[in-house]
């Protein structure tokens, strides 16, 4: 009995250990923000303010659509859509509602925020350029399709805003500021697969071979 239950679990294992490989998307977005110590507010781009406390929106503009799940939904740059105001600290997040929401093409996808990884000062990453100080975080989460009620990818969100005359050592202590901001969201498809040909003579030998097993036990018997 062993022996055929490692037959089948070795015809099984060749079949779904390799199931589905991930593949990359992108979407770029351009918008503008009021950070303070311990939140982003989003303003109304391209005029920023007001700047409207979590969990309300701000609005952002897209900037670059590439092949992929927000392209095939009809996301197109130049169309505008909402975002969430954070007052999270990182780990886990608990917004209310969708972080991201598209309002033309692309409106039956809403980003979900689950995650904000901790940076070099909460959140961010902060680096000293020729053009002022560059701070930049990422936040985690999942794409959810309206139109289906499920989740269909996970993404992460790179934001990064630059901060015109302030160094590193200077900005923090010059908060809230307001600025403008890019992001760039890479989004993790892992597609349903089904058993290559290959895989499924496999799969067929084995299950022949416990067969075959099993009836010489019988005969024997």
């Amino acid at each position: 009995m062993k022996l055929n239950r490692s037959i089948l679990g070795i015809a099984l294992g060749i079949c779904f250990a390799a199931a589905g490989s991930a593949s990359q998307i992108q979407l770029g977005i351009n918008g503008d923000a009021q950070v303070g110590s311990n939140y982003i507010d989003f303003g109304q781009y391209p005029n920023g303010a007001p700047y409207t406390p979590a969990p309300g929106y701000g609005t952002y503009e897209i900037s670059l659509v590439n092949a992929g799940v927000f392209s095939s939904a009809g996301v197109t740059t130049g169309e505008f859509g909402t975002i969430q105001s954070l007052n999270e600290g990182t780990g886990s997040v608990t917004l209310p509602s969708a972080f991201m929401t598209f309002d033309t093409g692309g409106s039956n996808l809403q980003l979900w925020a689950t995650n904000i990884p901790p940076g070099a000062v909460g959140p961010f990453v902060l680096t000293d350029t020729a053009d002022g100080a560059v701070a930049s975080f990422d936040v985690d989460g999942y794409i959810w399709d309206t139109n289906s009620n499920s989740k269909i990818d996970t993404f992460t969100g790179t934001f990064s805003a630059t901060f015109d005359g302030e160094t590193v050592a200077s900005l923090f202590t010059s908060l809230p500021i307001d600025t403008p901001f890019s992001a760039t969201f890479t989004a993790t498809v892992i597609p349903v697969t089904t058993p290559e040909p290959a895989s499924m003579l496999l799969m067929g030998a084995g299950l022949l071979g416990v067969g075959l097993i099993s009836r010489r036990k019988s005969r024997r018997s």
